[in-house]
């Protein structure tokens, strides 16, 4: 797990503008500091301050930039900066390693759910109206890899807030869980000061659609004829194709299978009488959603057409 110095360090841009051009050693060691006070702030560890400057004063990295930060130019002071800054937040966590509950985990986004978490659903800790299906081809970041790529098999995650990307089961106000004491099997293993952690539970098997609707006809043949007609690795194919080519064949290609996804999608509700909130879970993210993450957005005209433009 990287972690954003950003979300530790609030020093006014400014200050360090000037640090970075003026070169002062003093003034470093004390921006140093002043940073790392606030790192153990957030981490509500502040009595932790001495043994963590010992700690980096101890670094090679650290004294070397000590040493020479004022023979070099400003923009590598720059970056060597916000480099120190994520060696600060490292050690400083290597200094908790105990969960403090303090919601750093559930801020910087939801967990996959694991087949061992299908007892949190049954019992109702879970609700299907609160997850989201990540289907077997979508492009997604994956966290182990720390890169773009498509999902090799089907995920099914929490579902996050729209704005901050928050777990929506996490209270901003309370700064708590909401089910901390029947939280998923991969909240159990993460740690922040151990991104290690989280490679044990990612090789469990993970849950899917069908380990939770198995005994459901009905929904199980929605799920095939979606899968069938809106799969995810097609439209990558196909998006592909549009982006290198610009054929007009692929385009309707595209757009077909877009009206595909709109029209299941409605017979789910109408015809199954599902919650609206329940399709993400069902039947994935639409196909509309999914599009943006390669530079297009669809739009519909007045009768109903659908189109796809550059979402530039």
């Amino acid at each position: 797990m990287k972690h954003n110095s950003a979300h530790f360090i609030q020093s006014d841009p400014p200050s360090l503008q000037d640090l970075f051009q003026s070169g002062n050693r003093k003034d470093f060691v004390a921006q140093v500091r002043n940073a790392l006070r606030q790192i153990l702030v957030k981490l509500q560890v502040e009595g932790h301050y001495d043994q963590v400057i010992t700690l980096v004063k101890r670094e090679p990295s650290y004294r070397e930039l000590n040493n020479t930060w004022e023979e070099i130019k400003p923009s590598v002071r720059s970056q060597k900066w916000y480099e120190l800054m994520e060696l600060l937040i490292q050690i400083a966590y290597s200094t908790r390693p105990y969960c403090l509950r303090c919601g750093e985990c559930c801020r910087l986004g939801s967990p996959s759910l694991h087949l061992e978490d299908a007892e949190l659903l049954a019992r109702g800790f879970i609700l299907t109206r609160q997850i989201y299906t990540l289907r077997r081809g979508e492009p997604v970041r994956l966290n182990i890899e720390a890169k773009l790529g498509t999902l090799p098999s089907e995920l099914i995650k929490l579902k996050e807030d729209q704005e901050k990307g928050y777990c929506r089961l996490y209270s901003e106000n309370q700064k708590s869980c909401g089910i901390y004491e029947n939280r998923p099997l991969q909240c159990r293993f993460q740690q922040c000061w151990n991104p290690e952690a989280l490679e044990q539970p990612w090789q469990e098997q993970k849950l899917t659609r069908r380990d939770i609707l198995g005994n459901d006809q009905d929904l199980m043949e929605l799920l095939e004829l979606h899968d069938e007609r809106c799969d995810p690795e097609r439209l990558n194919h196909l998006l592909f194709q549009l982006h290198n080519s610009r054929d007009m064949t692929v385009l309707d290609q595209v757009l077909e299978m877009l009206r595909q996804d709109v029209a299941i999608r409605s017979l789910a509700t109408t015809k199954l009488n599902r919650d609206e909130e329940e399709l993400d879970f069902l039947l994935g993210r639409p196909l509309a959603e999914i599009v943006r993450s390669y530079g297009f957005r669809v739009e519909m005209d007045q009768d109903g057409v659908y189109h796809l433009a550059e979402d530039r």
